[in-house]
């Protein structure tokens, strides 16, 4: 499943075309630094990411949990086991990436075989934003080591003139289509990088009013 979005780049383009102005520095060079920052921020924003980039695989690896527990319950007892096959529990659940709904009472499953699938469900914690790291590695981006270690399939195209850059971006994750408001977080990863380039840009102006004698 191909996750393709669309984003709104008419602002971002055109203080990227103030900012080009600005700029002595080669202009391929200074529009891939921006795509690699938009391209950072959208892996921070994707889940489990921001806010609190630094705790974010801590946090996800306990939602993952969370989730799994609201459906089963281990027991050491081969006699209370109702169910082995945790794993079709958990995705005959799951919507949009989440289990929203408990189940009351819940599901009795061995012990030992819970520890293990939660344990192999928290190793996958970052794969949905694995999602960009062929384009992040395309631009030079390396993700925090619990995303990069993940692999999650992915692409980018990128297409740079004198006039604009156009970069296609593509995450393959099987999920990440069901993951809800993904195209409001890429299209705010883009407006983060907007804002960095208009404070370079003021400070920028500032200093070449300085230099001029203007305050």
């Amino acid at each position: 499943m191909t996750t393709e979005i669309e984003v709104d780049t008419r602002e971002f383009m055109a203080t990227a075309a103030r900012f080009l102005a600005t700029s002595k520095r080669d202009h391929l060079v200074v529009m891939r630094e921006q795509a690699k920052g938009v391209i950072r921020e959208a892996i921070a924003l994707t889940p489990p990411g921001r806010p609190g980039m630094t705790k974010a695989r801590s946090r996800g690896t306990g939602k993952v949990k969370a989730d799994i527990l609201k459906l089963v319950k281990g027991t050491s007892s081969e006699a209370r086991v109702q169910r082995r096959d945790i794993s079709a529990i958990h995705a005959s659940r799951r919507r949009r990436g989440r289990v929203t709904r408990e189940l009351n009472p819940r599901i009795l499953v061995p012990m030992d075989a819970l520890r293990s699938y939660i344990k192999e469900r928290q190793a996958r914690v970052g794969h949905l934003a694995s999602g960009w790291n062929v384009a992040a590695a395309k631009l030079g981006y390396k993700p925090p080591a619990w995303v990069w270690r993940n692999e999650g399939p992915g692409a980018i195209t990128i297409r740079v003139t004198d006039k604009d850059i156009r970069i296609r971006a593509t995450n393959r994750v099987a999920f990440a289509s069901e993951i809800s408001m993904l195209n409001r977080r890429i299209q705010t990863a883009l407006n983060i990088q907007r804002n960095k380039m208009e404070r370079r840009l003021a400070s920028y102006l500032k200093r070449a009013a300085a230099r001029s004698g203007f305050k």
